[in-house]
Formats: C-alpha cells, structure tokens, sequence
C-alpha cells in the first residue's frame, strides 16, 4: 500500500506543468513577438494602460500611460497557458519532422506569416499548421503576451495589454 502511494506520488510529481505527453505548461517563449512584422522599437500609446512592476496582475503598478505618449518598446514574453492541439489529416510532415495521418502535435507560439513554434514527440521547431488540407485544430492555443516598455522618464515595466500600443507592426 505504501509502495503504491509513493509511486503515485512520483509520477504525480514528474507529471506536473505536462500535458498528457505533450509539452510543459506554461510555455514561456522570452523574447516572443508573436505576429508578422511584429517588433520592438518606439512605440505611441493608444489608450491608457497600466504598466505594472513585473509580468503579474497582482504586482504593484510602476506606471501609467496615457493616450499620445510614446514608450520604448523592449521585449515581451509569450505565455501560452494551454497549446493549441493539431491533427495530422494525412501522411506528410511538419516543420523537418516526418508525421502520419492521425498524429498530433501542439502549437505553442505564433511567428507570423503561416508559422508557429511546436511541439512534436519532444522537439520544440518551427511549422507551418495552417495548411487545411494536410492539419485540422483540435483546440486553439490560449496565452497572453506581456511586453516590456520604457517610458520618457526612463521607468521600466511589464504591461499585458499590447493591443493598447501602436507602431508594433513594422509593415503596417
């Protein structure tokens, strides 16, 4: 009986931030940003928003932003909360991995331009899961991008509403 909880206990704990043999959960991709043309640089703010201290809802607030200023976009981080899952319609291949009809792989992190990081039999790379014929989304991926700005007077902080900058998408 005791042998039994233990090694329940064992796996329980392997098994923590996994998804049924999938990729660990929350996947922090540093250094993300997640859409074509998407960049970093001087930013406008379109709306007010509220910078806080580090990536969390309940860190204090470093800052507010008002509609007209401009800040340094630094970096973000995209954290996916739940991957996107994909199966393989048919034979043929994902990223360099060779896939048969019926696998699934998990998307992790949109790149822009039809491209995505995933995670496929261990290996995090670069795909193309779009393509209707050869893919079907079995569930879309959830997370949320926090980016990292710096205002004039030089203060620094994380913000999760990136929809409330412009000047992020360097073709448009």
């Amino acid at each position: 009986m005791f042998g039994a909880a233990l090694i329940t206990a064992v796996v329980s704990a392997i098994s923590v931030g996994q998804s049924k043999g999938g990729p660990r959960v929350p996947y922090v991709d540093k250094g993300a940003c997640p859409f074509e043309c998407c960049t970093y640089r001087q930013w406008s703010v379109e709306k007010p928003t509220t910078v806080r201290t580090s990536m969390s809802d309940s860190a204090p607030i470093g800052f507010r932003l008002k509609a007209g200023e401009k800040v340094q976009g630094m970096t973000g981080v995209v954290i996916t909360t739940q991957p996107g899952i994909v199966r393989a319609l048919k034979n043929g291949t994902i990223g360099t991995m060779r896939i048969r009809k019926s696998e699934q792989f998990y998307v992790l992190t949109n790149l822009g331009e039809g491209f995505t990081k995933v995670w496929f039999k261990g290996r995090i790379f670069q795909g193309e899961p779009y393509d209707d014929s050869m893919f079907k989304f079995v569930r879309e991926p959830k997370s949320v991008w926090w980016v990292k700005v710096k205002n004039r007077r030089g203060e620094i902080g994380w913000s999760r509403q990136p929809q409330n900058f412009g000047n992020v998408d360097q073709c448009g």
